[in-house]
């Protein structure tokens, strides 16, 4: 694989004492039960939410690698063979598969968060939606005390709203 899998190296700092990411992710889907809310209204909504999917995919496609990985490695492949043989095993082809796939939606989530600040959130879900991208952002590469700031901007706007 060409890079880390995302979130690997600060996996760590994003359990906050105060808030996690799982909290941040179930706020923001205790806003969305609210009836007067539709990702219709809102273009943040969708856009965070393919945010979202893309990230899910990329790390069902982590979880694989590392399955695949963790296998040749118990076989002894990586140590024990050329290139050439290495090259030949279908785990090996499969894992080049993945890494072009990672690529593509690593790829296609930055330009989901380049045109993210053009996007207008209209309610307050998408609004925490665009934060929990935020978080999510932060946490990958680990500045936490930001990330805490932004967490702590959802606690208030989740407080607000009910």
């Amino acid at each position: 694989m060409s890079r880390p899998p995302l979130g690997a190296a600060n996996a760590e700092l994003c359990a906050s004492p105060k808030i996690s990411r799982r909290q941040l992710i179930a706020g923001s889907a205790a806003v969305s039960i609210i009836p007067d809310i539709t990702a219709n209204s809102d273009p943040a909504v969708g856009v965070c939410q393919v945010w979202f999917k893309l990230e899910a995919q990329q790390r069902a496609l982590i979880d694989r690698w590392q399955e695949l990985e963790t296998w040749l490695i118990e076989k002894d492949y990586w140590g024990d063979h050329s290139l050439e043989v290495c090259a030949e095993i279908p785990e090996v082809k499969e894992m080049e598969a993945i890494d072009i796939l990672l690529n593509a939606l690593d790829e296609e989530r930055q330009e989901l968060f380049k045109s993210l600040p053009h996007v207008d959130a209209t309610t307050v879900e998408g609004v925490a939606l665009k934060l929990d991208v935020v978080a999510d952002v932060l946490c990958l590469v680990g500045n936490m005390d930001v990330y805490e700031l932004v967490a702590s901007a959802q606690r208030n706007l989740m407080a607000v709203k009910a």
